[in-house]
């Protein structure tokens, strides 16, 4: 982070004037209006600074890392037998793009548009009630995850990101345990990987 802020000191802050920033914050009783907007905004940029940081070694290179170095180890999923209100609301709270969803013996994710697509229209309500394996089975669009798209915690990240292809629209991986594809040990999207 160092070398940005002299390279760039009209765009980024030392890490002390981030730290001070977050520092009064916390010690300020108020929390509400511009001061509070300001301080959240310097919070993110001091972590993202010290993330810079532990990813890279003493001399300024990215470390080596693997999937499992990097990946989203709690993953929310979703259950055939839930029902489609409950998917709508996770999505609305996270604001997740996809949800994985295992259907028989397949992985698929079901992203923000497909179910917006399905819930648009008169049948709304009925559609809010049914589960993702009824919904799956009229005409929910759910997109299919290839089995040679899963990734292990172990592949190095270099390895996917050399193999991926630029898409348009967000990206989600499924992390799955090696000998047991069935089991989801995480996600991870390019976001992570920044």
């Amino acid at each position: 982070m160092t070398h940005l802020v002299q390279a760039l000191p009209s765009r980024f802050k030392s890490f002390r004037a981030l730290f001070d920033i977050v520092l009064a914050a916390r010690n300020d009783a108020m929390h509400t209006g511009a001061y509070a907007r300001h301080a959240t905004a310097a919070a993110i940029e001091l972590c993202i600074g010290l993330e810079e940081g532990l990813m890279a070694d003493p001399g300024g290179n990215v470390v080596s890392r693997t999937v499992g170095d990097l990946m989203v180890t709690s993953p929310m999923t979703v259950e055939p037998w839930q029902t489609v209100a409950h998917v709508r609301q996770l999505m609305l709270m996270h604001s997740f793009s996809f949800l994985p969803v295992r259907l028989g013996d397949s992985w698929l994710l079901l992203s923000e548009l497909g179910l917006a697509k399905y819930l648009n229209g008169s049948q709304r309500k009925t559609r809010l009630c049914e589960s993702i394996e009824c919904a799956s089975s009229a005409d929910l669009e759910l997109v299919a995850v290839k089995d040679d798209a899963l990734l292990q915690p172990d592949m190095r990240v270099a390895d996917v990101l050399q193999l991926a292809q630029v898409q348009d629209g967000p990206m989600l991986w499924l992390v799955v345990e090696d000998q047991h594809p069935e089991r989801l040990c995480g996600v991870l999207t390019p976001f992570e990987l920044m």
